[in-house]
């Protein structure tokens, strides 16, 4: 009896913690055309994945050239879009002109072991957190201090793709109306989709999103820039275009 009851707690144990499966993924660079690279396909990425072309000049001296992101995948081959790499870039130096060649190493699902998730209460925060261990979440306070500062209550996405970029992360998990998302950062498109369980709580969402500020308010506490998101749900549907 003993043992039946502690299979079960591990059973039960495993089915919370699940693994994202979102490793980097490395390879070569088979062909360019235009601003297209072509790669060998793989199940370890899909269409909307975002990541970086490495040029390496010796075999010490490397570095970034581009940023891509998967367009498509057919025929054994994924098709990438590139564009120059920004990260590196300084005012006071001139901008490199090399692109990408035959050969330079692509990693893909770059960043993705860092991540944020925009939920609407604390009791979904900790769950999506404990679930999903394999990520190191960045708490939501991070990016909601900065909305407040800038006097921003309805996040674009522009605005989370620039805060992914200056804090190192390239992946958001959405949580609406039951559902969770995995969302690329760069590319904006939905990697994975999961089922949540409903809460416990019975407040109304916070928005923009739960952080533990007491609220972030536009210009003129209102007056100016609008008073923020009215409906969670149908603020971040429309963002990440799902039904």
């Amino acid at each position: 009896m003993l043992r039946f009851f502690t299979l079960i707690f591990i059973i039960s144990l495993t089915s919370l913690m699940a693994k994202t499966n979102f490793l980097p993924f490395q390879t070569s660079l088979l062909k360019v055309d235009g601003t297209y690279l072509y790669i060998k396909d793989s199940p370890s990425f899909t269409v909307g994945s975002s990541g970086i072309v490495l040029h390496a000049f010796d075999e010490s001296h490397k570095t970034i050239v581009a940023t891509v992101e998967v367009v498509a995948k057919k025929q054994g081959e994924a098709v990438l879009k590139f564009k120059k790499f920004k990260g590196l870039q300084q005012s006071a130096l001139p901008l490199y002109n090399i692109t990408p060649k035959k050969g330079d190493t692509i990693i893909l699902n770059y960043l993705y072991q860092r991540a944020m998730a925009v939920v609407p209460d604390s009791e979904t925060l900790q769950y999506v957190t404990s679930k999903f261990n394999d990520i190191e979440w960045i708490h939501p306070d991070i990016f909601g201090s900065k909305l407040a500062v800038d006097y921003t209550p309805t996040p674009t996405k522009d605005d989370f793709t620039n805060e992914c970029s200056q804090n190192s992360y390239a992946l958001l998990f959405f949580a609406v109306e039951g559902k969770g998302y995995f969302v690329d950062c760069n590319s904006f498109k939905i990697l994975a989709r999961t089922d949540l369980p409903q809460t416990s709580q019975k407040t109304t969402p916070k928005v923009p999103f739960y952080s533990r500020l007491d609220g972030i308010k536009g210009r003129m506490f209102g007056l100016m820039g609008g008073d923020g998101i009215n409906n969670y749900d149908r603020y971040y549907k429309k963002m990440l275009n799902v039904k």
